[in-house]
């Protein structure tokens, strides 16, 4: 590949690491991961769209999660959600292995919340209908508890600090505040896992910084957060450890220590697609999705 044998290409190529394993922050030794995947593979036909993934996840982190189109994001996502199914590799949740069969089990057994880049909410429902939307609260079985739903939806929307009332019309609210939403379900279920897909992509720049804060206080509870943006100064803000997948594998995870520039981690980002392209991780080339 003529890419691959500019010289200056072919330094970086030597630095770049041969063997990911386990994603094991500096920050963690000795700290057992909330959650663990291991040698995660999952194709589609002929491409391998996720390929021997190996990642932990640990209690009150930001893990950002990059890589070019194609790089495998979307799919990582869906196995961790359940709504596609691994062809092979293993969940372990506080240690435990746990067998993961669909979006009911991800939730329940690994306690993942997936806030989708279109949130799946109800316009034309209050915040606390929505909040509770498919899993309302009774009272002997039959009669709606919406007193109940109130009290709890409220509680919830302070601990993210938002002036949010339960009974506003959900299709009022700006899209910063839809995002609030959304983040409230996965407390109010108490998710210890949210994985943010795009999160700051469909909303107004001012309202960037809304999101982020909230980033940061799923932190401070204690989440663990998974955070996929392409937009990189997001991910650089929040993240204490980004991994970075191409063509379906980890490339490269790195502490964010602050000091990393966008164009630092664009860099990382060529120079994994390159790696991959060339034939690294044993000459495995085939294309993520």
């Amino acid at each position: 590949m003529k890419m691959a044998t500019d010289p200056d290409i072919a330094v970086q190529l030597a630095q770049m690491p041969t063997e990911v394993t386990g994603g094991k922050a500096t920050g963690h030794q000795g700290v057992p991961p909330l959650l663990s995947v291991e040698h995660l593979v999952k194709n589609f036909g002929p491409v391998r769209a996720v390929d021997d993934v190996s990642l932990d996840f640990y209690e009150g982190e930001v893990l950002g999660l990059v890589g070019d189109n194609g790089a495998g994001k979307s799919t990582l996502l869906s196995l961790l959600t359940g709504y596609n199914h691994a062809d092979s590799g293993v969940f372990r949740y506080r240690g435990k292995l746990v067998t993961h069969t669909s979006p009911s089990t991800s939730r329940k057994s690994l306690k993942i919340e997936m806030i989708y880049q279109h949130l799946d909410l109800a316009p034309d429902l209050t915040v606390w209908q929505n909040l509770f939307l498919a899993e309302e609260k009774r009272r002997f079985k039959i009669l709606l508890d919406k007193h109940s739903m109130r009290h709890r939806a409220t509680q919830v929307l302070e601990e993210l600090a938002s002036k949010i009332r339960p009974d506003d019309l959900v299709g009022a609210l700006s899209g910063g505040e839809q995002q609030v939403v959304a983040i409230a379900r996965a407390l109010l279920f108490e998710r210890d896992i949210v994985l943010m897909d795009e999160p700051t992509a469909a909303i107004s720049l001012n309202k960037v910084r809304d999101v982020l804060d909230l980033v940061l206080r799923l932190k401070r509870l204690g989440k663990a957060v998974v955070l996929v943006s392409h937009r990189l100064e997001d991910i650089l803000e929040v993240s204490d450890r980004i991994a970075i997948l191409s063509r379906g594998a980890i490339a490269q995870i790195v502490d964010n220590d602050h000091q990393i520039s966008v164009t630092d981690l664009a860099r990382m980002m060529f120079e994994g697609a390159v790696y991959r392209a060339a034939g690294g991780e044993n000459g495995k080339t085939s294309e993520g999705v």
